[in-house]
């Protein structure tokens, strides 16, 4: 099965065009036909009024993506929602708990003071967010418009933060943000699973900007711009990169510069969509990888694997073990303090468009989410 499921993702990424070339990718593509239907008249019965979108009484922003797989919502997420409250807003994100126990039940993560769940129900993201934003409470749940109710009934909040809701058509949002990766911002361009889209390209449409996330290792990134703005006419792209901030040791907090790893041998290892950024993220740092281990998006981490890799890493005589910060969350305090082991630590950037970003942003929501506040509490 595991054989099976390597091969389907081998397929999904492929770059070639041809719709299929074996017996395996035949199949997939059928499939990807069947699951295109499916899409479009999901979309349509919401477009032409069949089925209604529902709204909550604050603002709503939508983040989210065509593709499956990380081009890093959750960064985006943490990012604008800590824009806002530093400008006066009341945040509240809503994210889906992939993999949380809570995720069907819905529930509070933090309220942005104390973190109520841990990481096996909240899932992994949300967790991390709870650990990172402070003052920001963090609610999941599937049914996003459910958790929407919670969210204004228990904080109030002028504005509603969703994470990975793109296709979420069920809930009304007054900003909806897409991100594509810089260098394939549509994948090999099939739908699920075929490839890696979770709906068609002309379905960008719906979204009021597009954020390029990765733009820094990108090559092609005019070409992908020009691209997307065929279904984006007269709408913002705006280009983001991820770059690694720091080092922090998990048993002590202690930080340090992303410097001191130039030059040392470690054992990396992570699970997360792309595990290649991550090693390359740490070899542009100057970083000898001895060895990397990977493991699948999501993956929980037995005490097995752990020992694994703390053996492997004393055996191979590394300097340090490295991993992400949503790898770790998922480990919780079972490490061993008996090695030297760093978290690299990553922040979003968007360098000259920064400032035409955060104004588009304060300027779409202006004051009228605090008006909205207002005429909930008369």
């Amino acid at each position: 099965m595991e054989i099976l499921k390597r091969k389907i993702e081998a397929i999904m990424t492929k770059e070639d065009t041809a719709p299929f070339s074996s017996a395996l990718e035949f199949i997939l593509y059928l499939f990807s036909l069947a699951y295109r239907t499916i899409v479009r008249i999901r979309t349509s019965l919401y477009k032409n009024g069949t089925v209604k979108s529902k709204r909550l009484p604050c603002k709503v922003i939508s983040i989210g993506n065509l593709t499956v797989g990380g081009t890093g919502k959750t960064p985006l997420a943490m990012y604008i929602a800590d824009l806002l409250q530093r400008s006066g807003y009341r945040v509240v994100i809503v994210s889906r708990g992939y993999g949380g126990s809570a995720e069907k039940t819905g529930g509070i993560v933090s309220d942005g003071k104390a973190i109520r769940m841990d990481v096996e129900q909240a899932g992994d993201e949300p967790y991390l967010m709870a650990t990172r934003l402070k003052g920001i409470p963090i609610i999941v749940g599937s049914n996003r418009y459910q958790a929407g109710k919670q969210a204004v009934r228990t904080f109030n909040p002028d504005i509603l933060l969703l994470d990975d809701a793109f296709q979420h058509i069920q809930l009304e949002r007054d900003l909806n943000l897409c991100l594509c990766d810089a260098e394939k911002p549509f994948g090999n361009r099939y739908l699920i699973p075929r490839g890696p889209l979770r709906e068609p390209v002309e379905h960008l449409r719906r979204a009021d900007a597009v954020v390029l996330t990765r733009h820094e290792s990108s090559k092609g990134s005019p070409g992908s711009i020009r691209d997307i703005q065929k279904y984006l006419p007269g709408k913002p792209v705006f280009k983001c990169s991820h770059v690694p901030s720091g080092l922090r040791e998990p048993v002590t907090g202690k930080t340090h510069n992303v410097e001191i790893l130039t030059d040392r041998k470690v054992l990396a290892f992570s699970g997360i969509a792309k595990n290649e950024d991550f090693t390359a993220l740490l070899s542009e740092l100057g970083t000898t990888i001895v060895k990397f281990m990977p493991f699948p998006d999501h993956y929980r981490y037995s005490n097995g694997d752990l020992e694994r890799i703390l053996q492997t890493a004393q055996r191979l005589n590394v300097d340090y073990i490295v991993t992400t910060e949503k790898d770790y969350v998922r480990i919780g305090n079972r490490p061993s303090a008996s090695f030297p082991t760093l978290i690299l630590v990553i922040s979003i950037l968007f360098g000259e468009d920064s400032e035409p970003f955060e104004n588009f942003i304060k300027g779409t929501i202006h004051l009228t989410a605090k008006a909205q506040r207002t005429q909930r509490k008369n």
